[in-house]
This record gives C-alpha cells, structure tokens and sequence, in this order.
C-alpha cells in the first residue's frame, strides 16, 4: 500500500510539475509556438465537443455504417461473440467491399457502447480523426519549418472549411487524409537517417501508411513515393561520392532495412482491415485500385455552369475545385512556393539532400496525384472530395512559404500594418466559417465570388449536411401551424437523394414514401429536384451567405385538388428548371 501510495503521490507531482512549467513564460521562441499549437489544438477540440452534433448525415454514412458493423461481426463470429455476416448481401450491394474498414469497424465498435446516437458518435470520432490529420501536419511543418511553420500549417489545414466542414462527417477522406499526413511525416522524418534508420522509425512509418491503406487503397501511393525517395537518395549520395558502387550498397541497404519492412508492415495492417482483400492480397486490391480510377458514376456533372457526362469534364476540374476551395491567402502562399524554393536552390551553391529531398517529396505529394489523376483521365465528381488528402501537404507548403515571408518582413518598417491588414483577413475568414456552420465544406472562396457567386457554376450540398436543417425547419414550420395537434397528425415526407440524410431526424409522425407525388411535403436540394410544382409552397429553405443548399416544399394542395378531380390536375406541369443539377 505504501508503495501505491508512493506512486500515486509521484504522478500527481510529475502532473503538478508539469502544469506548472506549461504556467511559466516560454524560454524560447519554439517553445511559445508549440503552446500556441497546444492552445489552438484545445480550442479547435472544444468547437469539436461543443458542435459535432450540428452537422447532419451525408450520402455515404448510412452504408459505411452498416459496412462497418458488418466487419465487426465477422471478427466477432470467429470468436464466437456474432453470427457470421451475409457476405453476399455485401458484395451484391454497392462497391463498399471495395474499402478497408478501419474507421467504419471502429466507430461500429464504439457504438455498441457509446450513450450518443448512431451518428453523433461516428460525428465525434470523425471530428478526432481530422484533429489527428491537423496534429499531423504540424508535425510535418515543425520537422521542414521549424514551430512557427508547424504552428501555421496546423492553422491553415483548420481554416480551410473544405477540410473543417467535412471533419465530422466524411468518413472516407478524412480518415484517409489523417493516414496520408502521418505517413508523409515519418518519410522526411527517416531520410537523414537513410539507409539504417532506427526500427521503431521504420514501424511507425509502415503502421500509419497501413492505416492509409486501410481507408483507402490509393494508400499503396505511399509505399511507391517511398521507393522514389529512396531511389533518389541512392542516386544523390553516389553522385555526389562518384561511385556506381555506392549507389548498389545504399539500394540493397535500403530495400531490406527500409522498403521491404514497410511495405510488408503496411500490407498487412491493411489486409488486417479489409476482409474481402484477405481472400485474395494481390488481385483485390489491384481490381480495387481500377474500380476507383476508372468508376462509372451515373450522373451529370457540374463544373464553370455547364453540366458534362462523368469522365468528359475538363483537364482543369479538379485544380479549379482545389483552388476554389481553399482560402485566397494559402493559394496565393501555395503558388508562390515554386518560386521561392526555385531563387533558394538557386542562391545556393551546394545542396544538401537532407535538406532538398524532405521539400521535394512534400511538393510530389501535392502535385502527383492531382497530374496523375489529369493524365490517367480519373473519373472526377463532387468536386474535390476524393483528394483531400492533398490538403494537409497544402497546409505545410502554404505555411513554409509564410514563415520565409515573415521572416523577412520582421525587419521591415512598415509590418506592422502588414500584420494589421493580415489579422483582418483572418478575422474575415473565420467569420465566413461561421456563418457557414455547420456547412462549411461548400465554401468557395472569393475568386468565384464565395458560396454566392459559386451557385448555379459549381457544386455545393452535395452531401446532404443540410438535409438535418431542412426537416427541423420543416417540424418548427407544422408545429406553429397546428400548434398542440401537430403531433396527432402523421406527415408523409419524400427524399429527394439519400433517405437518411432527413429520415435519421424525423419525429415520430413524420413517415418517408419514396414517390414524390404521393407525398405531402418534398425535399430536395434545388427547387425542382423537390419535386416542385405550380400550386406547390415553398415552406422552408436553407441558405449560406444567400446560395441555396435544400428547400422543402408543401405538395399538398397539389395532392387535394389531385384527389378532387381524380386525376391529374389539367395543365399542371413541372416548372422547367431554372438551373438543373
């Protein structure tokens, strides 16, 4: 007991201490930037805590979920917890078996457990998950930076809405992000110490790409920029040495002290997540890999006001969506970073590859997908979405650039307003995440105009985030008009889009039908797409910043007069779209 004693007074002495430390004055300059990550850190975890139930359902949740505990239960049958899953129903439905289910098992998991509803605790987890992504990129910016770089990449991959907004419920790509950023971390992380990095180095860097895989597995992508950087290491010592000897010695070094224990560890971690990989490791995965670049989605796609067949958009989709949908300063900082490394490699008579290579793989990992994607002609659609995990290498560009400009401009006389006009800015763009909440993935910045100007050119609530607002607006809208008997009276309710984005929010008299003319009230996410017609109401809408996102409307007096005449109403005919999606 006296030893327990002992160790408990210990802890909370070493807990005391610390506090007290984390109290005092920073010593040093990195030091009060990694307090203020700390700080930015809790407050971005207490918005998480205080919000994650603001944002509602999207398209793809309800069938990751069920992907996920479909997963569990198959681990839990070998021991004997679960009935075995109907593996046939998941094969024949959708392309889910097509993913790893790291994040889905383990939100399934938690559920089992978790006081929250379904999709509030899967909200949590998700809005950890990027807040993982976010501590990863200051990782990558503190290790090529210094802290203030790391401190700014954390803040900028926070304050791009396309990343925030999609945190708490986009369970593919965040997920993915967070894995990709971690990975690419322990890559410039191990290169200094090439070609016998430590082993504890090695795992972690084959466990976090593992993870990627086990999301997505596009993640095999980390294992290959591993093999170029360590091709490109090779070739840079024996240059510089003169030996071809040299360069077989590190390669043959590197492939079974580096390569080869990585790609095994992170193959495994994925096959570990994956049960349809499992029955086959090599052909799975690559049929995977051709579903995902060549997928046929049958749908119109919007870019620039015109509307294209999936896979005839233009080679500049996916470059406009990614610089439209990031804030103007780190476009402005982003594109200014091949210039600023090109005048620093240029002013320098000597490089050094431990300094060249980290900057090299960061700046391949943002450009080669998005060209990979441009040449192999990849099947693009809701914008972005599918490379967000470019967004945490953005960040940390974005913020070395920014550390070099500030830099400079300490000296500077005038950087005081310089630093006044940049607080504005920032304060400008919070205040636009605000009023987006909790919508702040449609975000378009000021080169289109923002959320306004975008509308009718580019995609917004292609989630259905806003679905959850539309039904409570659509409940507050019955409950004033029938007062005290609105919840005597049942309400059948159409979905244009994913049912469950609404259904998961009904109250209890409010009943789905599939089809929209039979249906009291419709909801959509443009005006026609709600089934709209001439006698028909518009009841609630939901708006960001003056752009449309979903609308309900009330189809009953169109139903009434339908029931009058017994049959269609004469010369009642859909509106012609203003703007059709």
């Amino acid at each position: 007991m006296d030893s327990l004693s002992t160790l408990a007074r210990a802890k909370a002495g070493a807990a005391t201490f610390s506090l007290r430390a984390l109290l005092q004055p920073p010593r040093t300059t990195d030091e009060l930037w990694n307090r203020l990550f700390l700080a930015l850190l809790l407050i971005a975890a207490l918005l998480v805590v205080l919000t994650f139930r603001s944002y509602g359902v999207t398209w793809d949740e309800d069938m990751q979920r069920w992907y996920g505990d479909m997963v569990l239960d198959h681990y839990l049958s070998l021991v004997g917890l679960a009935k075995p899953p109907n593996w046939l129903a998941l094969y024949s439905y959708g392309d889910l078996y097509n993913y790893g289910a790291v994040f889905d098992m383990t939100a399934g998991a938690l559920n089992r457990f978790s006081p929250l509803g379904a999709f509030e605790t899967r909200h949590l987890l998700n809005a950890i998950v990027g807040l993982v992504g976010v501590a990863g990129a200051w990782k990558l910016g503190k290790r090529l930076g210094g802290a203030r770089a790391g401190f700014l990449a954390a803040l900028f991959l926070l304050l791009t809405p396309n990343y925030y907004g999609q945190m708490f419920n986009n369970p593919k790509d965040i997920p993915f992000a967070a894995g990709f950023i971690w990975a690419t971390y322990y890559l410039v992380r191990i290169l200094p110490l090439l070609p016998r990095p430590p082993l504890r180095l090695v795992i972690k860097l084959g466990v976090a790409t593992g993870l990627a895989m086990a999301v997505r597995v596009g993640g095999l992508l980390l294992v290959c920029y591993l093999g170029l950087m360590l091709a490109l290491f090779g070739v840079w010592r024996a240059t510089a040495a003169r030996r071809l000897t040299l360069l077989v010695a590190i390669g043959w070094t590197s492939l079974w002290r580096v390569f080869l224990p990585v790609a095994i560890l992170s193959y495994g971690v994925m096959l570990l997540f994956w049960p349809w990989a499992q029955g086959a490791p090599i052909a799975h995965p690559l049929s995977s890999l051709a579903v995902f670049s060549h997928e046929i989605v049958p749908t119109k796609i919007l870019f620039d006001g015109q509307l294209y067949d999936a896979g005839t958009v233009p080679w500049t989709y996916l470059p406009a969506y990614i610089g439209l949908a990031l804030p103007e300063l780190v476009v402005m900082l982003l594109l200014a970073a091949p210039v600023i490394a090109a005048a620093a490699l240029l002013r320098r008579r000597s490089w050094d590859a431990a300094r060249v290579l980290p900057l090299f793989m960061l700046g391949f990992t943002i450009v080669f997908p998005v060209a990979y994607a441009i040449a192999d002609n990849v099947v693009l659609f809701n914008g972005m979405r599918h490379f967000i995990f470019v967004l945490p290498p953005i960040a940390v560009a974005a913020a070395l650039v920014a550390d070099t400009a500030l830099q400079r401009l300490g000296g500077l006389p005038y950087r005081k307003p310089v630093y006044a006009a940049l607080g504005l800015y920032g304060l400008a763009h919070v205040s636009v995440m605000v009023m987006l909440h909790p919508d702040q993935y449609v975000y378009y910045n000021g080169f289109v105009g923002g959320v306004a100007g975008a509308e009718h050119k580019f995609k917004l609530d292609y989630w259905a985030n806003s679905y959850a607002e539309a039904v409570r607006g659509l409940e507050n809208y019955l409950r004033k008009q029938y007062g005290a008997d609105f919840e005597e009276r049942e309400f059948t309710v159409a979905v244009e889009g994913p049912p469950v984005s609404a259904r998961y929010y009904f109250p209890s008299n409010f009943r789905q039908v599939v089809q929209p003319e039979r249906a009291d009230f419709v909801i959509g996410f443009t005006l026609d797409e709600a089934e709209h017609y001439l006698s028909d109401l518009p009841v609630y809408k939901v708006k960001r910043m003056g752009a449309l996102l979903s609308i309900v409307v009330d189809h009953r007096e169109f139903l009434a007069e339908q029931r009058i005449a017994h049959q269609p109403l004469a010369g009642a005919t859909r509106r012609a779209p203003a703007f059709p999606y």
